[in-house]
């Protein structure tokens, strides 16, 4: 069953795999993806505001358009806001998992036809526990937890000004994490609070990009929950590795999908699977032994 499971899945995100130029071929373990243990999530805030971003970013540094221009992968990203805790994730991937979890509790392996494709994995936790800031990704269908103190970037405040939403933004920049940043945002609303590990301005940030511009977030929506949804974290969430960046850079640089099959002494058969979307079976397997192309929001040297 974990075999024709994990079949299924591959073939099913084979698009997903290669399409989304390096972002890692996310696997359900079949002994373990029903466990309602695994799936319980404990509530750890209530959302106040949420705010959607519109976001795209650059997974493969190395490739251009016909214009010289870097090709953008696309997501929506959510910032939920508590009184206590904040949380930044991809809102593509909480609806995909959600899908991908209701077709296992009804031993439903029909992966066709899915919601669209988150293509940021990772999740953010700022304030938990409290005063430090926590990353938790999947690399290679391993989970990763980095977690710091909270760091407040330096900022500097600028005069120039604009308007996004209907709300008047000022300019601030900052060099934080191996990443110049240049963010708009609202003293019109005060919340110090902004998209990624971006925060400590009189006012929430609505626009951000590093000099780069290798990742954009702007700001589509803004919503007061004012507590009607909460903030959960997987009951899990210790049980991810603690890693450093570089450890998590080294991970994602060096591992192939097929070295995750291997070391769990899984083989995949081909025989009978259906490729989709015009992919032939020999292009799937040389993916699967390729290092996905990697570009970190973070860069440590």
């Amino acid at each position: 069953m974990r075999v024709k499971l994990m079949t299924a899945l591959l073939a099913s995100m084979l698009t997903f795999s290669l399409g989304a130029s390096g972002q890692s071929i996310h696997v359900v373990d079949g002994n373990t993806a029903g466990n309602d243990n695994s799936k319980q999530e404990k509530t750890i805030d209530q959302v106040q505001y949420r705010i959607t971003y519109a976001t795209k970013f650059v997974a493969d540094t190395t490739k251009r358009d016909s214009t010289g221009n870097y090709l953008y992968l696309a997501d929506e990203m959510r910032l939920d806001i508590g009184s206590t805790v904040g949380k930044f994730y991809s809102a593509r991937k909480a609806i995909y998992d959600k899908w991908v979890d209701e077709k296992i509790a009804r031993h439903d392996m029909d992966f066709s036809n899915p919601p669209a494709h988150p293509s940021l994995s990772w999740s953010i936790y700022r304030n938990y526990p409290t005063g430090e800031t926590s990353f938790l990704t999947m690399a290679m269908m391993g989970s990763y937890r980095i977690s710091e103190k909270t760091q407040v970037p330096d900022w500097s405040v600028g005069t120039d000004t604009c308007t996004l939403l209907g709300y008047r933004c000022t300019k601030a920049e900052t060099s934080f994490k191996g990443r110049h940043w240049t963010v708009w945002f609202t003293e019109d609303i005060p919340l110090d609070f902004g998209p990624w590990k971006l925060m400590g301005l009189p006012g929430l940030i609505l626009k951000a990009a590093d000099s780069q511009r290798q990742y954009v977030f702007e700001a589509k929506g803004l919503e007061q929950v004012g507590g009607k949804e909460d903030i959960t974290l997987v009951k899990d969430y210790k049980k991810y590795e603690p890693v450093t960046q570089k450890q998590l850079d080294k991970i994602n640089r060096t591992t192939t999908a097929d070295d995750v099959l291997k070391a769990a002494g899984i083989t995949i058969s081909m025989d009978n699977v259906k490729m989709e979307g015009g992919i032939e079976k020999d292009d799937f397997l040389k993916s699967m032994k390729q290092v996905s192309p990697y570009n970190p929001i973070e860069i440590v040297k």
